[in-house]
């Protein structure tokens, strides 16, 4: 229940965007049913350890509230050994999310981005926003006053362009239409006019009128279209490998990093366990609706922790290693110390 809670709410941001691709972009449903089912594998690896959490802490916390702790003490039980059985549990749950990690996310990740591309190369007009200024491409900016995403038009267009080595120049145009080609997009531009200045020679200003004017923009990426995979879309054999050719330390910790984040992940479901069960018996109130209150709390802690020490270590300032197993270490410790003080504490 708690895996489907915290499925459900980190997904919400995701069926807004699919139902704005959906009736407000007109995408196909087959088009969005697969971009939802490709986002999934990476909300499922975040939430099976919220799970644990979840059944951990409410399953003992029921128990004590129950009294029932209480009564494995009366026999000379130390609750503490309770732990063994969601031990082993956690132990099956690390090992199978690790592979998952490591094979089915990465190519999730890809076939997503894959995907994505493929829609915005028949609707290049989808990641844009009207009245908003849109970077489209290293030294373009786009501003659309109104944008028709099914027929990839816009009207009331201004584009920025400021390309090294050249005088800077705004081009107005009343209408416009979107084409993506391999590794370049082009715009079909009518009625409208440029504006060509020179910063050092103000005075210089041109302003040029047209009827159709064709633009064609180079955009990043692979060579002659191909799609590369990021370091989030690959599995561990690739990471490694990339790892060992890579010229800097930087990038070299990039892919170390997603290495290392592939089974620190999946472990912190057996570091929940060390610190829900002692947690659970000290808070002394079971049922689902506490475990998720504390579970929710305790993740945010190691979430905040796991992304800030990502940061610092693509900063070249922190281990890969520990970037990534310090949140288990931190929240690890706590857990022995709970654990201390259910079993000698009051």
């Amino acid at each position: 229940m708690g895996f489907l809670l915290f499925s459900f709410i980190l997904l919400m941001d995701r069926i807004f965007q699919l139902f704005d691709l959906l009736i407000g972009k007109q995408v196909p449903i087959p088009t969005v049913l697969m971009i939802f089912v490709y986002s999934l594998p990476f909300i499922v690896a975040l939430t099976v350890p919220m799970g644990v959490l979840v059944a951990t802490i409410a399953t003992f916390g029921r128990m004590s509230g129950d009294s029932e702790i209480l009564a494995i003490r009366a026999l000379g039980i130390n609750p503490i050994s309770l732990m063994k059985a969601f031990l082993f549990g956690s132990f099956i749950v690390t090992i199978g999310m690790s592979l998952f990690n490591i094979y089915i996310l990465p190519e999730a990740n890809f076939r997503l981005k894959k995907l994505l591309i493929e829609v915005s190369r028949t609707r290049p007009t989808l990641r844009l926003y009207q009245e908003r200024f849109n970077d489209i491409s290293q030294g373009y900016t786009l501003w659309a006053d109104s944008i028709n995403h099914s027929e990839s038009k816009l009207k009331g267009v201004k584009i920025y362009e400021e390309l090294s080595g050249e005088s800077p120049r705004i081009i107005y145009a009343n209408e416009g239409k979107m084409r993506v080609s391999e590794d370049s997009l082009t715009l079909y531009l009518r009625d409208g006019e440029f504006h060509q200045f020179d910063p050092e020679h103000p005075l210089n200003y041109r302003i040029m009128e047209f009827n159709n004017y064709i633009l064609s923009i180079p955009l990043g990426g692979g060579k002659g279209g191909t799609i590369m995979r990021s370091a989030r879309e690959m599995d561990l054999k690739q990471l490694l490998a990339h790892a060992r050719k890579s010229q800097t330390t930087r990038r070299k910790w990039r892919y170390l990093l997603e290495a290392h984040k592939k089974f620190s992940i999946p472990f912190a479901s057996i570091v929940f366990v060390m610190l829900g069960a002692p947690l659970g018996i000290r808070v002394r109130k079971g049922g689902l609706g506490n475990g998720i209150t504390l579970s929710f709390f305790l993740f945010m802690v190691y979430y905040i922790m796991l992304v800030g020490g990502e940061e610092i270590c693509e900063r070249g300032t922190l281990y890969p290693s520990l970037s990534m197993w310090t949140p288990n270490i931190v929240l690890g410790l706590l857990g022995v110390f709970l654990s201390y003080k259910v079993i000698y504490g009051k």
